[in-house]
């Protein structure tokens, strides 16, 4: 059983040898860079050096998949007109202007959607994974999703006002962005990804209602995973614990939880429903100043509380030192020796 073999065979249910290791957020990590001999901001739009930093998980912190479609999750909204700012070697880019903030007049699905922003480049590292990795270790797409794209591009504070005030102007928004989703998760399929993520750090209960939720997001994304060509995993940031039923419902195979999140309580839930759970080691407090020491007994206890797939449990912070990222698949190793 090759890792590819053993990730494909967790994902669906079957039986594996040890639970996989690896990341399913970013890992645009500063020594990954040193150690691959590219930085940002080239390793955010040169797919040579894209696929370089992705395959250096592996190799640095013997991670067993890797990621394509870049550093950040703002793809979706990038090819749809949101302003970035730039990224620096410790930082990705982020959300500069909301193009949408004071109009939605104009606003569509482009017809030339796949041939905006950095999709092309995604193309390009696409090939080189696949071809450099394809047959041996899973690799998967990741943008944001409809809705964290929506947000992006009207303003978070506006859009969440909008959800209680204004659904019709939700509504509006959504049909581009669900568009754009779809046609998101389909090009990575096309281009030979074995999952794609959609991260939805918008739609989580810091900021938006269960109760929202379910009205909202629930069909949204139900909708978009079912025009999906292949299997999706679902991350939301923060403490999850009262949507996580919610996050199982939406035709997603596996969800992707932080450390704020009760793992053992989700892992039973995601598990009475058939859904695989990823995580969740702490990014921003445990793997970035943490100790190895830390480190390990963290990823020993989310193994001993179910996950699936032994995860960072949010994006991994640039400067997070590389030892502690080694620390999982040492613990993992152990656990099943």
């Amino acid at each position: 059983m090759n890792l590819k073999e053993r990730f494909l065979n967790r994902l669906q249910g079957k039986e594996v040898d040890m639970t996989p290791v690896g990341c399913t957020t970013t890992y645009a990590v500063v020594a990954f860079g040193q150690a691959c001999g590219y930085q940002r901001p080239q390793a955010d739009t040169d797919p040579k050096a894209m696929a370089a930093w992705a395959l250096t998980g592996p190799k640095e912190a013997g991670w067993e998949w890797v990621k394509a479609m870049g550093w950040d999750i703002v793809g979706i909204s990038e090819a749809l007109g949101v302003e970035l700012g730039p990224p620096t070697p410790e930082t990705q880019y982020y959300v500069k202007g909301h193009p949408y903030a004071e109009s939605l007049e104009g606003l569509e699905f482009p017809a030339d959607f796949l041939s905006r922003g950095r999709f092309p480049v995604f193309k390009e590292q696409f090939k080189i994974l696949k071809e450099r990795v394809g047959e041996e270790m899973v690799v998967f797409g990741e943008t944001e999703g409809a809705f964290t794209a929506a947000a992006n591009l009207v303003g978070t504070e506006s859009f969440m006002k909008w959800c209680f005030k204004s659904p019709d102007k939700v509504d509006q928004v959504l049909q581009v962005t669900k568009e754009a989703a779809v046609a998101a998760a389909n090009f990575a399929f096309d281009q030979g990804a074995d999952y794609y993520v959609f991260a939805e750090p918008t739609s989580g209960p810091a900021l938006l209602s269960p109760r929202m939720y379910k009205k909202i997001v629930l069909p949204l994304e139900q909708e978009i995973i079912k025009r999906v060509k292949g299997p999706v995993v679902l991350h939301i940031c923060a403490n999850t614990d009262s949507i996580i039923e919610m996050m199982c419902d939406t035709g997603a195979v596996g969800i992707s939880i932080e450390e704020k999140a009760n793992l053992k309580a989700a892992a039973e839930i995601a598990h009475a429903k058939g859904v695989k759970v990823f995580g969740n080691v702490a990014t921003a407090t445990t793997l970035f100043n943490g100790t190895p020491e830390a480190c390990y007994a963290e990823s020993r206890q989310a193994l001993e509380n179910g996950t699936d797939f032994l995860c960072p449990g949010c994006g991994v912070a640039p400067p997070s030192p590389v030892e502690n990222l080694r620390q999982l698949k040492k613990a993992r190793d152990d656990y099943f020796a």
